[in-house]
C-alpha cells in the first residue's frame, strides 16, 4: 500500500475541521478544504484552511490531487457529493467518507471508476469551540482492503484504535453512538432542567451534577450497568417513584423519565418491577384521560 501523505477534505464542519487539524498536527499535508459556494461556508473553510496550510476551494475549482479525499458532509449529501466527484476526469486514488450510518457502498460510483473506497467514522464527539482529540478513541472502518489499511494507519497516527464494522451493521452502530453522546446529552439537559426547577441555581446545578455523573460512568465502564444501577427503581421504592411522576406532571422531562423507567423495568434489576410497570401504566392512562 502506498503511504498516505496528502489529504483533502470536502466539508468544514466540526468533524471535518477537527480531523484536518489533527492530521495536520501529525505531519500529513492537507491540500484542499472543499466547501460550498456560500459566503458562510467559505468563511468557515478559510479558517480551518489557514490553520492547516491548505487552500479553500469549491468542488468546481478543486484539483483533488491528493492521496486521500475524505468526505465529511451530512449523510444525506454523501452520495450526491460522491456522484459529483465521480464525474470528474481526474480522480483521487482513494475516497473515504466519515458517516457513521452509511457504508462504503454509498461510494460505489467511485469504486466503479477504480477508486479505492471506504468509510472511517470516529466514535467521538466533535463540538465547535472545543479542541479535538482522538487519543484512545475508536474508529470504525470498512471498505476496500487498501482503504481500510490507510484508515487504520491514520488512526494509529492520531493515537486512536480502529476496528472493522460490517457494512450492514453501520446504522445500528451509529444508533449506538447516538445514545452514547447526543442522546445522553439530551437526557442530561432534562436532568439539568429538573435541578433548576428544584431551586438549584444555574451556577451550582452542573457542579452538583459532575461528581455523580463521573462516578456513575466510571462504575458502568468498570462493572457494567446492572452492577452500577441504584436509586428508587433498584430498591423497589414504588412510593418514591410515584411521587416523582406526580411532581413531574405533564412536563417534557416527565416523558424522558417515563421512557427510561419503562426501559429499566424491562431490562435492569428493578425490584417490585410488576408494581413499577403497573404504576407506569396508571400514569399513562391518567394522561390519556
Amino acid at each position: 500500500m502506498k503511504q498516505v501523505k496528502t489529504i483533502s477534505f470536502i466539508g468544514a464542519g466540526a468533524l471535518g475541521s477537527g480531523l484536518a487539524r489533527l492530521l495536520h498536527a501529525q505531519g500529513y499535508t492537507i491540500s484542499e478544504i472543499v466547501v460550498r459556494a456560500s459566503a458562510g461556508a467559505k468563511r468557515r473553510g478559510a479558517k480551518v484552511a489557514r490553520d492547516v496550510g491548505a487552500e479553500v476551494v469549491t468542488l468546481k475549482s478543486a484539483k483533488l490531487q491528493c492521496d486521500v479525499l475524505w468526505l465529511v458532509v451530512p449523510d444525506e449529501a454523501v452520495e450526491d457529493v460522491a456522484r459529483s466527484v465521480a464525474k470528474r476526469e481526474a480522480l483521487p486514488r482513494m475516497v473515504l467518507h466519515a458517516s457513521g450510518a452509511l457504508s462504503s457502498r454509498s461510494l460505489q460510483m467511485l469504486a466503479a471508476r477504480g477508486v479505492q473506497t471506504g468509510s472511517a467514522h470516529p466514535m467521538m464527539t466533535f463540538v465547535a469551540g472545543e479542541p479535538p482529540s482522538l487519543k484512545g478513541a475508536w474508529i470504525a472502518v470498512e471498505g476496500s482492503r487498501e482503504a481500510v489499511q490507510a484508515a487504520r494507519a491514520m488512526a494509529r497516527k492520531l493515537g486512536a484504535n480502529s476496528f472493522t464494522i460490517e457494512p450492514a451493521s453501520k446504522t445500528l452502530y451509529h444508533a449506538f453512538g447516538a445514545m452514547l453522546s447526543p442522546m445522553l446529552a439530551a437526557e442530561l439537559e432534562a436532568a439539568e432542567r429538573l435541578g433548576l426547577r428544584a431551586g438549584i441555581s444555574r451556577k451550582d446545578v452542573r457542579r452538583i451534577m459532575q461528581p455523580i455523573l463521573e462516578r456513575t460512568v466510571s462504575n458502568v465502564l468498570r462493572k457494567g450497568v446492572p452492577n452500577s444501577f441504584s436509586g428508587p427503581l433498584a430498591r423497589g421504592d414504588v412510593r418514591t417513584v410515584a411521587a416523582h411522576l406526580e411532581a413531574l406532571g405533564a412536563s417534557p422531562e416527565a416523558g424522558v423519565y417515563r421512557a427510561l423507567m419503562e426501559y429499566a423495568t424491562g431490562t435492569l434489576p428493578v425490584k417490585r418491577s410488576d408494581e413499577m410497570k403497573e404504576l407506569l401504566g396508571e400514569k399513562k392512562l391518567r394522561r390519556r384521560r
